[in-house]
């Protein structure tokens, strides 16, 4: 049984070459315990989920629990994780326990259908983020290149292989990985909107500005690439197009600290300074985190009332 269970991992951790990042585990005794759940039955022959591409949908809004900024960058917005799942997928619901960051069910369903979805990318992507969601970097990376290795111009572990390059402070390489998802995934936005980002962190407007127009006009209700575009007018020092991108926004997304911040900022810079006041009142303190520190320069800054 052990060595069965060794070969297994073998064979994983070889179908993770394709990346050249070192931080991919080796085989441990805890990944020996990790994999505790294959049985010798797994390896008869069992009918297997296909894989179709053009079935693929993307599963909703999840950025909000992904979030990598830190206080310096609180006005670029941060890196996605790109999650794609089918209609009445059953892995759907495992991904979204571990969104909740219920792990014990949502890895149960994983370990459940495995003979079903091994040979299926789009299973060890999930199961990848289900790991990269615990903070368990190196197992993700495992996993993701196993995705790849099974589709190698597969967007999605490409893109979020990016995400932990980004967290790791490897942003040539992050770079790299989302230009190419962005390339090989024509539909994917995640990777573009990624691209988007790390474009406007390092202060190159015009190509931030491009990526984020172009979402905008894809969908013209997607918040966060309304953040980026604003954002990207405003370090521009264009306040009055920030403005008007926030004002078309709904209440709800404005009381965002990553959102309702910057909208103060751009107001009070057009000489609306009771108008940024009101804005920044509306933006929930209890949900500031990471945006603490950008909160109180903004609210300085403008003379705002608590």
């Amino acid at each position: 049984m052990r060595i069965l269970i060794l070969i297994t991992l073998l064979q994983l951790v070889g179908c993770s070459s394709s990346s050249t990042n070192k931080d991919v585990a080796s085989p441990s005794s805890g990944s020996i315990e990790e994999f505790s759940w294959i049985e010798n039955t797994d390896f008869n022959k069992t009918p297997e989920i296909p894989f179709n591409q053009r079935q693929d949908v993307f599963s909703g809004e999840i950025s909000t629990t992904d979030s990598l900024s830190t206080e310096s960058l609180a006005r670029v917005p941060a890196p996605k994780l790109q999650v794609i799942t089918g209609p009445k997928d059953i892995l759907a619901a495992g991904i979204t326990y571990c969104y909740k960051r219920d792990f014990t069910n949502g890895l149960k369903i994983f370990k459940d259908n495995y003979k079903k979805y091994k040979s299926h990318p789009g299973y060890w992507n999930l199961l990848g983020t289900c790991y990269y969601l615990q903070g368990e970097t190196r197992k993700a990376l495992l996993f993701y290149n196993k995705s790849r290795d099974l589709k190698k111009n597969y967007a999605p572990p490409i893109n979020n292989i990016g995400v932990i390059y980004q967290y790791q402070g490897l942003e040539q390489k992050a770079l790299a990985a989302f230009k190419k998802a962005s390339e090989v995934g024509s539909f994917s936005m995640t990777p573009m909107f990624n691209l988007g980002q790390l474009y406007l962190k390092y202060n190159l407007i015009s190509d931030a500005k491009r990526i984020f127009q172009r979402l905008v006009n894809i969908k013209s209700s997607d918040v966060d690439a309304t953040n980026g575009l604003a954002t990207s007018y405003l370090k521009e020092g264009n306040s009055q197009m920030a403005v008007s991108l926030y004002s078309g926004l709904p209440s709800s997304a404005i009381e965002k600290p990553n959102v309702g911040i910057t909208f103060s900022l751009a107001l009070f810079n057009t000489g609306r300074q009771k108008d940024a006041k009101l804005v920044l009142a509306s933006v929930k303190n209890d949900s500031l985190r990471q945006y603490s520190s950008y909160y109180n320069s903004v609210f300085q800054k403008i003379g705002g009332v608590k």
